[in-house]
């Protein structure tokens, strides 16, 4: 949030610094002689409601509030790409033996599979 005060007034600095002060959801004050620009940051409200007290209590002191949006972050950088070769041996069971090694004749199958083997 930017304020902007005469801050070569020292009337007008004074009672400001004294009113930021007043707030605790109000931190990082930075104070711009040359622009007569305050810059806050306000945390655990909205804005809206500080902009309202900040202009109630300032009286004429303050001009003008601006309510800046703060920068989105960063994207997270990609992760790197990792080749990974998977070989998957699958085998397959014969129905009717029900998974065993070697279909012995009672499970009704009645011939050696080849790919009939325990998984």
């Amino acid at each position: 949030m930017v304020l902007n005060v005469d801050l070569q007034s020292s009337k007008c600095y004074k009672k400001v610094k004294n009113l930021l002060c007043k707030f605790s959801e109000i931190r990082d004050q930075e104070y711009d002689e040359k622009a007569n620009k305050v810059t806050i940051k306000v945390v655990s409200c909205s804005p809206e409601k500080i902009r309202d007290k900040l202009c109630c209590k300032g009286g004429g002191c303050i001009k003008s509030i601006e309510i800046v949006k703060p920068k989105p972050p960063p994207p997270p950088p990609p992760p790197p790409e990792t080749h990974v070769n998977v070989s998957v041996d699958l085998q397959v069971q014969c129905v009717q033996c029900y998974g065993r090694s070697v279909c012995d004749g009672w499970s009704g199958c009645g011939e050696t599979q080849p790919g009939c083997s325990i998984m």
